[in-house]
């Protein structure tokens, strides 16, 4: 991965890695690609990693790729629009028959929150910089440490580490002794690095 330059193609399609006000885009460093989420405002074009890593969502598909590198895979492609229903109910279902609950989610979904809220007794969302779109548990800088204390298990929602700093808060998960699952395909080589369960059922490899 030598190439100094991020080349973004946004898509207009849908796709389990997209959370509100975000599209999917497909983004490359040298012959490494991924799918990524990114905010809306990310046109298509090349950009300097110098100047991609001043904006998170830019910076964010930077890290992935660097990650992706580490696994020695070429690329890695987020599901099908017409998965993503199956892919997030198969998810739920993974997350309340392994770990019940309740869930802190990490990174506001809205397909997400009503599936996974649908199938767990408690369900807390920590997002400190978007805004959710339905009644949900929010949890805010002050009371994440105690929320950790109650809950079975910390899902990180696709899009979050474009608004959390998601290396901060699995590291703190882990002191307290909650297990960690990433979902979402561009979350592949970063729970590598982290050391964290992943969970992306039909991802294209």
């Amino acid at each position: 991965m030598n190439s100094g330059y991020l080349v973004v193609s946004v898509s207009d399609r849908g796709g389990t890695d997209a959370c509100e006000g975000q599209k999917i885009a497909r983004c490359c460093v040298g012959n490494i690609c991924i799918d990524a989420p990114v905010d809306a405002d990310v046109k298509s074009g090349r950009y300097a990693l110098s100047e991609a890593v001043e904006n998170p969502s830019l910076r964010f598909c930077v890290e992935a790729i660097r990650a992706r590198a580490l696994t020695a895979a070429k690329s890695a492609f987020s599901c099908h629009p017409h998965e993503s229903e199956r892919c997030v109910n198969r998810f739920a279902e993974y997350i309340a028959l392994l770990y019940g609950g309740p869930v802190l989610l990490v990174g506001y979904s809205e397909r997400v929150v009503d599936v996974l809220g649908s199938m767990t007794p408690e369900l807390y969302v920590y997002d400190p910089v978007r805004v959710a779109t339905k009644p949900v548990g929010l949890v805010d800088d002050n009371s994440l440490p105690e929320v950790l204390t109650k809950i079975g298990v910390v899902v990180i929602a696709p899009g979050a580490a474009s608004s959390v700093d998601v290396k901060s808060l699995v590291e703190m998960a882990k002191r307290a002794g909650k297990p960690v699952v990433a979902y979402g395909v561009s979350f592949a080589g970063l729970a590598r690095q982290l050391g964290i369960l992943h969970f992306c059922p039909y991802g294209r490899k």
